[in-house]
C-alpha cells in the first residue's frame, strides 16, 4: 500500500491536469466560433481557456468531497503582501538570470503563442493581458496547480517532491502553446531545442511559485505573484512594442 499510494496520487494529479486541458479546450470553442474581432476574440478565448483549469480544480474538490478550505486560501494581510512583493521580484530576477544564461550559451528560446498577435501588429493584446493576468490567469492556474495538484501530492510526497511534481505538470501544460509558437509550418531540431529551453524556464518559475505556496501555506501568495509577474512582463512588452513603432 505504501508503494501504490504515491503512484495513485500521481495518476490522479495527472488526470486532473489533463481534465484541466480538456476543459480549457472545450470552453474555448464558443470563442473560436463567435463572430468577434481579433482582439475581443483573443480576450474571450484566453478567459474561457483559463477558466478550464479552475473548472478542473472545482471538479476535483467536489468529486473528492473536499471543501474550498483544502486549497488553503488565507487571504492577503501584511505578511502576505511582503511575500507577494518579494516573490514577484524574485521570479522576475530568476527569469532575467535564466534568459541571461540562455543567451550566454547561445541557446534559442521559443516565444509564447499567446503573444503571437502582438508580433503581427495587434499590440493591444499585450495591454489586455495585464488585467487578465491578475484577474484570470494567476487565480485559475494557481488554483489548479498549487491549490489542488501540489496540495494533493504533498499528501504522500515530501514538500520538495510535491513542488517538483506539480511543476512538471505545469510545464507540460505549456507545451502545446510553445509548440504552436515555433511551428512554421514544420518543427525543426532548433525549434525543439527552443521549446525545451523555454519549458525548462517555465519549470524553474513554477518551482518558485510552488516554494511560495509551501512556505506560506497561503494560496493567495502564488496567485498574486503569478498574476503580478505575468502582468509586469506584458506591460513591459507593451511599452517596448509601442516605443519601437510600426517596425
Amino acid at each position: 500500500m505504501a508503494v501504490r499510494r504515491p503512484v495513485r496520487r500521481t495518476v490522479v494529479a495527472t488526470l486532473v491536469t489533463v481534465l484541466g486541458v480538456v476543459c480549457s479546450v472545450a470552453l474555448s470553442i464558443p470563442a473560436v466560433l463567435a463572430p468577434l474581432g481579433v482582439v475581443p476574440r483573443f480576450g474571450v478565448l484566453l478567459v474561457l481557456s483559463e477558466l478550464g483549469f479552475a473548472v478542473a480544480a472545482v471538479a476535483f474538490l467536489l468529486a473528492t468531497g473536499r471543501s474550498f478550505g483544502y486549497v488553503r486560501w488565507a487571504g492577503v494581510d501584511r505578511e502576505a503582501v511582503r511575500w507577494i512583493v518579494g516573490g514577484t521580484a524574485g521570479l522576475f530576477a530568476l527569469r532575467v538570470a535564466a534568459i541571461g544564461v540562455v543567451q550566454g550559451l547561445g541557446l534559442p528560446v521559443a516565444e509564447s503563442s499567446v503573444t503571437d498577435l502582438a508580433g503581427r501588429g495587434y499590440v493591444a493584446t499585450l495591454l489586455l493581458l495585464v488585467p487578465l493576468s491578475l484577474l484570470v490567469v494567476g487565480p485559475a492556474e494557481e488554483l489548479l496547480f498549487r491549490g489542488v495538484v501540489q496540495r494533493y501530492l504533498s499528501g504522500c510526497f515530501s514538500t520538495t517532491g510535491a513542488v517538483v511534481g506539480a511543476s512538471v505538470l505545469f510545464a507540460l501544460v505549456h507545451l502545446p502553446t510553445t509548440l504552436l509558437a515555433v511551428a512554421d509550418p514544420v518543427v525543426t531540431d532548433a525549434d525543439l531545442l527552443a521549446v525545451a529551453v523555454t519549458l525548462t524556464i517555465v519549470f524553474g518559475l513554477s518551482l518558485g511559485l510552488g516554494y511560495l505556496y509551501a512556505r506560506t501555506a497561503n494560496l493567495a501568495v502564488p496567485v498574486f505573484v503569478h498574476g503580478c509577474y505575468d502582468a509586469l512582463l506584458f506591460a513591459l512588452a507593451y511599452v517596448v512594442a509601442v516605443g519601437s513603432g510600426p517596425a
